[in-house]
């Protein structure tokens, strides 16, 4: 299943509609997992706030305009609410957004000693320096394989 379907005027594109995470399963369907679990207020034990219908729809436009090129990322729900989309190569070189309601993609880039955050407006198409941040998350270390 990809999205619910009481939740309506969910955009899919059909141009990219699976996406396959490191177990198997769909990115998209793990993105529905997460809402469904996280929609309720209180979610976590812990006085969590609900995941809104709004940022999981954009959640989803959000993967669906990850170009074919980009790996899969990990889906997870934060205590305020947002979902985060996050790529782990390493504890070095790491990218985590937070994925607001209102369209606001905040980031966070590790990359060995270098940290980069910011906050970026999702307007239905990979802001640039996401794009670029991933591909340095996901590049291999030409350090080590230059010795």
């Amino acid at each position: 299943m990809l999205f619910d379907p009481g939740i309506q005027g969910l955009d899919i594109s059909p141009a990219r509609t699976h996406m396959a995470l490191d177990s198997g399963q769909d990115v998209f369907e793990e993105l529905l997992k997460t809402f469904e679990e996280c929609r309720q207020p209180n979610w976590d034990g812990y006085e969590a706030q609900p995941v809104r219908e709004e940022t999981y729809r954009l959640a989803h436009r959000f993967l669906a305009s990850l170009p074919l090129s980009i790996p899969v990322p990990s889906i997870s729900a934060e205590p305020d609410g947002q979902i985060t989309v996050e790529w782990h190569r390493s504890p070095q070189r790491t990218l985590s957004v937070s994925i607001s309601p209102d369209g606001e993609l905040h980031y966070a880039a590790l990359l060995g000693a270098e940290r980069i955050c910011g906050t970026e407006t999702f307007r239905a198409r990979m802001p640039q320096v996401l794009s670029d941040l991933i591909a340095r998350i996901e590049e291999r270390d030409t350090e080590s394989s230059s010795h």
